[in-house]
C-alpha cells in the first residue's frame, strides 16, 4: 500500500484502483487508513470488481446457442469417465444478471451495500454460516427458492471480472469466509451489522 497525500481524494482512489493485490482485504485497508473517502472508495471497488474483462466482452460477443448445443453434442461422444464429459449443474446466478441499478437497488432493499452484495455474487460467503432469515429475503427478492439459491451460492467462488483484467499475474480465487467476516470487511455501519446479526438462527 503506498503512502500519499491523504487530503487528496483523487490520488487515494488512483492508488487504490492500481494495487497490485485489489481484493476486499485492501480495501479493507483503504477504508480504514482514509474513512473520508469511503463512498468514493467502495464506489469504485464496486466498478473495478464488475467491469467485464476483454476476454469476457470477447467471449460474450463469440458465444451463441449453437456453440453450446456443439459442445454438448461433442460430449455426449467422450467416455463418462473423460472430465470434459461432465454437464455443469451449476444454476445460473440471478445476481449475475442484474444491472448496476437493480443491483444497487437489491442492496438497499436488504439494508446492505453493494460490496457485501457483490460477495454474494461472486459466492464468496460460506452458505453454512449465512443467517437462514437472510436467505429467505434474499431468495424473494431474486424470486427463487430458498433451495435454489442455497446451491447458487454454494458453487465454488469466482474471480471477480475487474479482479481478472487488472491483475499482472494469474489471479487465483480466495477462500469462502463465514457471512461475519463478510460483515467485517465490507464497511457496513455498525447498526447495519447489528440487524443482520440479530437475524441468525
Amino acid at each position: 500500500m503506498k503512502v500519499i497525500n491523504p487530503e487528496s481524494k483523487s490520488e487515494v482512489l488512483q492508488a487504490f484502483a492500481i494495487e497490485d493485490n485489489l481484493n476486499a482485504e485492501t480495501l479493507a485497508m483503504y477504508l480504514k487508513r482514509y474513512p473520508q473517502f469511503r463512498e468514493s472508495l467502495i464506489d469504485l471497488s464496486i466498478e473495478l470488481f464488475t467491469t467485464p474483462s476483454l476476454d469476457e466482452i470477447s467471449t460474450e460477443a463469440t458465444s451463441s446457442d449453437n456453440a453450446k448445443l456443439a459442445w454438448l453434442k461433442f460430449q455426449s461422444m467422450l467416455s463418462p469417465e473423460d472430465p470434459a464429459a461432465a454437464v455443469p449443474s451449476s444454476i445460473d446466478n440471478p445476481l449475475c444478471r442484474l444491472n448496476k441499478q437493480d443491483f444497487r437497488e437489491l442492496a438497499a432493499q436488504l439494508g446492505i451495500n453493494r460490496l457485501l452484495l457483490s460477495q454474494f455474487r461472486d459466492n464468496a460467503i460460506l452458505v453454512s454460516t449465512i443467517p437462514q432469515k437472510f436467505l429467505a429475503l434474499l431468495a424473494v427478492r431474486l424470486h427463487v427458492s430458498v433451495e435454489a439459491l442455497r446451491q447458487i451460492l454454494d458453487a465454488p467462488p469466482i474471480i471477480a471480472s475487474g479482479q481478472r483484467f487488472k491483475a499482472s499475474g494469474k489471479p487465483s480465487v480466495g477462500k469462502k469466509v463465514s457471512f461475519d467476516d463478510a460483515l467485517a470487511n465490507s464497511g457496513l455501519s455498525e447498526e447495519q451489522q447489528t440487524v443482520l446479526k440479530k437475524m441468525k438462527d
